[in-house]
């Protein structure tokens, strides 16, 4: 008994506990310095959202719990009516599509006005076309009842995105240049119509 408490051993023992306490103090500073550049990523990327028109996030389960809690709840419902867990999931991509179109166009209904002054029944077809929306229908004067009849709508776009590298500016003798500078990702989305918001979350590991 005295030689397991021996000075010897009780220097071993607490050479082997420092050690213990040097890798666990090691590792819980190698974890915060990766979630602090975790956090100031998502950061950044969600600033530079305006610009790119592209975030991508990484979350933990307990973020992305509380993400689709409270900012997608369409999403959480449509994960629970599934029957999948966050905990499965390892990635979400959302992209949104906004497009607009203002111009303006004019179709003839002269014969819709000459049918309701003779109180005949008349058909005029309407298409409403561009190279992303197509809007097909007709306008009807019939047992004095004048409707517009909307019977086929399409639409379409192709989003490009692509991802690349560029370096950062910086000052060279106070002249702004590229050469040399920090190398740095950046996104760039390529859209046939509209304009589309590309939103990827990752599931940190």
């Amino acid at each position: 008994m005295k030689q397991l408490f021996g000075i010897d051993n009780l220097k071993t023992y607490l050479i082997v506990v420092a050690a213990m306490v040097a890798i666990w103090f090691f590792k819980d500073y190698r974890f915060q310095k990766e979630e602090n550049k975790r956090q100031s990523e998502n950061i950044e990327s969600i600033r530079m959202m305006d610009s790119l028109r592209f975030a991508a996030q990484t979350y933990t389960k307990k973020e992305l719990d509380e993400y689709l809690e409270y900012n997608r709840q369409d999403l959480q419902a449509f994960l629970k009516q599934h029957n999948i867990a966050t905990r499965r999931i390892e990635q979400i991509i959302t992209q949104q599509l906004n497009y607009r179109d203002t111009t303006i166009r004019n179709v003839n209904l002269q014969p819709i006005l000459d049918a309701i002054k003779k109180e005949k029944a008349v058909k005029v077809p309407v298409v409403d076309s561009t190279s992303c929306m197509i809007i097909k229908g007709y306008v009807a004067f019939e047992n004095d009842t004048l409707s517009l009849n909307i019977t086929d709508r399409k639409f379409k776009n192709k989003s490009d995105v692509m991802a690349y590298w560029e370096r950062n500016k910086w000052s060279f003798l106070g002249i702004k240049t590229r050469l040399f500078g920090r190398k740095k990702a950046t996104v760039i989305i390529k859209d046939d119509c509209g304009r589309t918001e590309t939103f990827v979350i990752n599931k940190r590991k």
